[in-house]
């Protein structure tokens, strides 16, 4: 069933809404914004982070979930690619209360976005430990990491198959190869 968005609404409405859609949207600045499509690259990199961070963390403490929490970030409301955050005791909740990490996986309709308005947005959460943007089709990683309680004003960036993306907050560390395992 295909919902058409009304031309303005709350981040209340919005919510309620965006339940009922097939399709993916963000609700940016009091605008709906259709989400774009993705390749199978950027699936494959998806995936294969999800999949490596619960490997690696306790499920009783963080849940991990790819595209499935929605972020209210001021007049925003996001659906990052993947998102750790502490376990709700609302196993129901459609909203992220306090995400530790957020990766987006770049697509060529959300560069402008990913390095735009959303590093300055879930920069100001004050739970948000990292953020990393991830390039689906070589291995490279754009890394904000907060050291002494500020985050850096510009990324740390890890290039390179043999590299591995170190995350001190949650105490752990990912070799790039295997968030690229499968990319061609």
């Amino acid at each position: 069933m295909t919902l058409h968005a009304p031309a303005t609404m709350t981040k209340k409405a919005f919510l309620t809404w965006v339940e009922r859609c097939e399709e993916r949207y963000e609700f940016v600045r009091g605008r709906v914004v259709l989400k774009v499509r993705v390749s199978k690259n950027h699936a494959r990199v998806t995936t294969n982070l999800v999949v490596a961070l619960r490997a690696r963390l306790q499920t009783e403490r963080y849940d991990v979930v790819a595209e499935a929490f929605a972020v209210d970030i001021g007049d925003s409301v996001r659906f990052p690619d993947v998102l750790v955050e502490p376990t709700q005791a609302d196993g129901r909740s459609l909203e992220a209360t306090a995400p530790i990490l957020i990766a987006e996986v770049l697509s060529p309709g959300s560069l402008h976005r990913d390095f735009g308005d959303k590093p300055r947005e879930y920069l100001s959460l004050p739970s948000l430990e990292t953020y990393v943007i991830i390039s689906p089709d070589e291995a490279r990683l754009w890394v904000w990491q907060r050291v002494g309680g500020q985050f850096p004003a510009e990324p740390e960036i890890i290039d390179g198959i043999d590299e591995h993306l170190a995350l001190p907050a949650i105490e752990i560390e990912i070799p790039l190869a295997e968030i690229y395992r499968g990319v061609r």
